[in-house]
């Protein structure tokens, strides 16, 4: 696999880990996208227009799943927000109002 098409794979294995909300599968996909872009030899793909065209096509759908992988962290994040609020014990503040559940 060269490492365009790794960058691609590890670039969907971290949103398929998102999806799940699957801490350690992301964390292995990050390492895998970062150890595929330091293999990625750009002096090659500025000479060679067919490996240009390769890596726009790569660098789109990357892109993309990017946005996705940002959108699912707003999610799990956000979902995790609304539990932990909800979660909370009900108190009283300072000046006598009621907080919580």
């Amino acid at each position: 696999m060269n490492p365009l098409e790794a960058l691609l794979a590890a670039a969907e294995a971290q949103v398929a880990a998102a999806r799940t909300a699957n801490a350690p599968a992301l964390a292995a996909a990050t390492e895998a996208r970062v150890a595929a872009m330091a293999a990625i030899d750009i002096d090659a793909i500025r000479r060679d227009p067919a490996a240009r065209l390769l890596a726009g096509g790569v660098a789109r759908k990357v892109r993309a799943l990017d946005l996705r992988l940002r959108a699912c962290g707003e999610t799990v994040l956000a979902a995790f927000g609304s539990a932990d609020r909800k979660a909370g014990p009900a108190t009283y503040g300072r000046r006598g109002q009621y907080r919580g559940a």
